[in-house]
């Protein structure tokens, strides 16, 4: 009896280790993305964050386009300038649903560099 109410501890032992374990795996498996924001819905932020960055109209934006997984959040709008001395100068406004989270420089993870822009 000693016996098996010791083997019953340990099956519920590794039963609970492997529960808990499932548990750590499901909390890394990223949630769906919200419903993306539009340009149009975006337009006021998009100029709000190029007035601060200091982008010269006519303005290009690509997107909204779903982020890396491992970014702060689920969808990116890119902007940039049209002007050849801002060229190179890339924002990526990062979107939860219609919210803007935040914004910055483009980075290569944000893969701006390879969307296809359009005028604001």
């Amino acid at each position: 009896m000693v016996r098996s109410s010791a083997r019953t501890a340990a099956v519920a032992a590794i039963s609970a280790a492997g529960l808990l374990g499932a548990c750590s795996v499901l909390e890394s498996i990223p949630e769906p993305a919200a419903q993306a924001p539009t340009v149009k819905s975006a337009t006021a932020e998009i100029k709000s964050v190029a007035r601060d960055a200091k982008l010269a109209d006519p303005l290009q934006v690509a997107g909204p386009f779903e982020a890396d997984p491992m970014t702060v959040a689920p969808w990116i709008i890119c902007v940039r300038s049209t002007s050849p001395e801002q060229a190179r100068l890339v924002y990526a406004l990062f979107y939860r649903g219609t919210k803007l989270v935040s914004s910055r420089q483009s980075a290569i993870v944000d893969r701006c560099e390879l969307q296809t822009f359009t005028p604001l």
